[in-house]
């Protein structure tokens, strides 16, 4: 069972399909009042529905409208029962009466989803909107596709669509709820089913997603809590709510409950080998307990021994125990379930804090839950432990580099080589050290020697990518990032970066489809938020852009290269400005910093501050010619009466090979401009005609 399976998972309809039915059930009491001939098929009486509504169907002399209303009552009725094709067959006669009828649009567009056709549902869904733009259900309904396409943010855009045409909204807070838990943004999931609550008490899975946030959260007990009420509404369909609450229970010690739970999934599913296992596995932990005679959550503290009595040490069943737990926070991380990991870690360390295998995997845990300084903390009580273990010394140098502590980095690492002069993984760490303090050239000779000692590493191509790229060596950085994704092909730090410079190359359609599968993985990714940014940028979508670049900027305000393409996306919109604060910003901290030179000087030249913008260029084009430096420089000399500079650059320009999307604009500038030159410039020399 995975935690969060497609609708489309016979085993998950208990949770996905309450919030796609919820849209469409919810038509039924968004028109305003009947006729009374349409009372009972539009009723809620459920036994009378289905007769009242056949009974306007079959009465030809009825207005079309009338009937049908009536078929798409009936579809909604046959929906609510499982009972897809009929419902099917009569949204389609609704809409062969009424191809415009929104109600039996959504209807089809919501049984298309179920029955596996994604694509014609969202057909059904956009024509929907288009009809009715200001009516929430179609919106709602596209959100949910959205949602069970894991397309998270578009999902999230549909939800903020038809919560803004009408607030109490339940079934689009949820949906929007589910969307942030699946995105890693708890606090505003629980805001988003408080207010659904607070609008329906009854509103269909909004105590689970509540109990999703919670264990996001860490909140162990409030998820449990949660999880109990959404199977108390529904204690035959709320699987997934018993399979989260028996991963809790086991992760507190309570394996009793959690065997319940396992026990009533099983009476659903007694075939899902992850059940059986997971299970088995809270048996074992049971029986462990048992032998140990230990109850169920961790012993308190024992009182301190005399002084001068030796140490006690634990005996063998409770070391067992501590080795089940382990074990099952394998399997939790392995289910990307870190937060439940971390707790169960934690109460192995809270009896034997020196478990060097807890250490390990807890300080995995952390930092995948973006808690670096914890993760830190947890290596370095294994660097106390183990103080000359060479590979524990550069897993920490790689770990401390990613918290911009290079000098930290740099003396674990050498202590790693001191140590073990043939560690591959403490190049690495020196690398990224290295690089980190703007030393990307000498980067690059640790990268070569981890690689040539290890080429099986992905994190060294992909580190040594990243140095081709502070040097502006697209191919080079992307020929390391197609071999790093070659051994790891779930790498998203290379893809995503990737996915950068193939669009910084100009080639959209592959740069794009990198950043989209990151972004699928990792909403959050801030490489492939980026690429999106850029992608806004190239296609002059320049307030989008800005915009976009503000988020980036606000996590990241160390980031050079995001304040580059801010300062981009202001010069698009004349306001110039504020692209120089963010170039002199970035120029501040590192006065050489290659893009933000090139780029000012353009700046200085939009202010008309010509003198300035050769300077920059001059400094720019001395560390490495470009296209787009040379042609800048180019365009600062023309309007400073240079013509004859100004004409030798645009003629280099030309001839240069293009790194950058921006350099392929400013080549076929160039070559414009020469042409203007070729006409106005003479030969010289008393020979006819222009030259250059």
């Amino acid at each position: 069972m995975r935690l969060r399976p497609t609708c489309s998972d016979a085993a998950m309809r208990g949770v996905c399909s309450h919030l796609l039915l919820a849209a469409v059930l919810l038509l039924g009491t968004a028109s305003g009042a009947r006729a009374d001939d349409l009372a009972d098929c539009n009723g809620p009486v459920a036994d009378k529905v289905e007769a009242a509504c056949s009974a306007i169907i079959g009465d030809t002399a009825r207005p079309v409208e009338e009937r049908t209303k009536a078929l798409s009552s009936r579809a909604r009725f046959h929906i609510g029962r499982g009972n897809t094709d009929q419902a099917l067959s009569d949204t389609e006669a609704a809409l062969q009466l009424n191809p415009q009828f929104v109600q039996a649009l959504i209807e089809r567009g919501y049984l298309r989803q179920r029955k596996g056709s994604p694509d014609q549902a969202r057909a059904d869904f956009d024509r929907a909107i288009e009809l009715e733009p200001k009516s929430p259900f179609g919106y709602l309904a596209r959100g949910n596709l959205r949602a069970d396409q894991r397309a998270w943010s578009d999902a999230i855009a549909d939800y903020d669509q038809a919560i803004n045409l009408r607030q109490d909204l339940p079934a689009a807070r949820v949906g929007r709820a589910r969307a942030y838990v699946e995105t890693g943004k708890p606090d505003e999931a629980l805001a988003d089913v408080n207010v659904a609550l607070a609008v329906n008490p009854n509103t269909p899975n909004a105590f689970y997603w509540r109990g999703q946030a919670y264990r996001r959260k860490g909140d162990v007990d409030h998820a449990i809590e949660d999880f109990s009420r959404a199977i108390a509404r529904a204690p035959q369909t709320e699987r997934n709510a018993y399979f989260n609450r028996a991963q809790l229970y086991s992760a507190k010690g309570d394996y009793a409950r959690a065997i319940a739970d396992f026990d009533k999934l099983l009476s659903f599913l007694p075939d899902n080998k992850e059940i059986q296992q997971q299970r088995q596995q809270a048996v074992a932990m049971q029986a462990e307990l048992a032998k140990a005679g230990t109850a169920a959550p961790p012993p308190a503290a024992s009182a301190p021994a005399a002084p001068g009595a030796p140490a006690a040490r634990p005996s063998r069943p409770a070391a067992a125990s501590a080795n089940q737990q382990i074990e099952q926070a394998k399997q939790l991380i392995a289910q990307h379930n870190y937060a439940a990991a971390v707790t169960t870690l934690s109460q192995v360390l809270s009896g034997d804090p020196r478990n060097e295998a807890a250490l390990r995997l807890r300080g995995m845990a952390y930092s995948v839950l973006g808690r670096p300084a914890d993760a830190r903390n947890d290596l370095n009580e294994l660097v106390k432990l183990r103080p000359n273990d060479a590979q524990l010394l550069a897993h920490r140098a790689i770990h401390v580099a990613g918290m911009r502590l290079f000098d930290d980095a740099m003396a674990d690492a050498d202590r790693a080589l001191a140590l073990d002069p043939n560690n591959a993984l403490a190049y690495i760490g020196r690398g990224m050290a290295k690089a980190g303090a703007g030393k990307a050239q000498d980067a690059l000779a640790d990268y070569d020697r981890s690689i040539a000692l290890n080429a099986k590493d992905t994190l060294a191509f992909t580190e040594r990518g990243l140095a081709y790229v502070s040097l502006n060596q697209i191919d080079k950085a992307l020929l390391d990032f197609d071999q790093a994704l070659a051994l790891a092909p779930t790498n998203l730090l290379a893809k995503s970066w990737r996915g950068l410079e193939l669009l910084l190359k100009g080639r959209t359609d592959e740069g794009m489809a990198d950043i989209n599968a990151v972004l699928e993985r990792n909403p959050g990714n801030p490489t492939a938020q980026l690429g999106h940014a850029l992608a806004m940028l190239t296609s002059a979508q320049y307030d989008r852009a800005v915009a976009a670049f503000d988020q980036i900027v606000a996590k990241a305000p160390n980031d050079p290269f995001a304040h580059v393409l801010r300062a981009r996306a202001y010069l698009g919109l004349k306001k110039t400005d504020e692209a120089m604060k963010d170039l002199n910003l970035v120029l501040d901290a590192r006065p050489d910093y290659l893009a933000a030179l090139t780029l000012r000087g353009i700046a200085w030249s939009a202010q008309r501050n010509y003198d300035k913008a050769v300077a920059d260029l001059d400094r720019a084009i001395a560390q490495k010619e470009s296209v787009e430096a040379v042609f800048a420089r180019a365009k600062a000399h023309e309007a400073l009466n240079h013509t004859d500079k100004a004409a030798e650059d645009f003629r280099k320009a030309t001839q240069l090979e293009p790194a950058s999307v921006f350099d392929v604009m400013a080549q076929a500038e160039s070559r414009r401009k020469l042409q203007e030159y070729s006409k106005k410039l003479p030969c010289g020399s008393g020979q006819s005609g222009t030259c250059l």
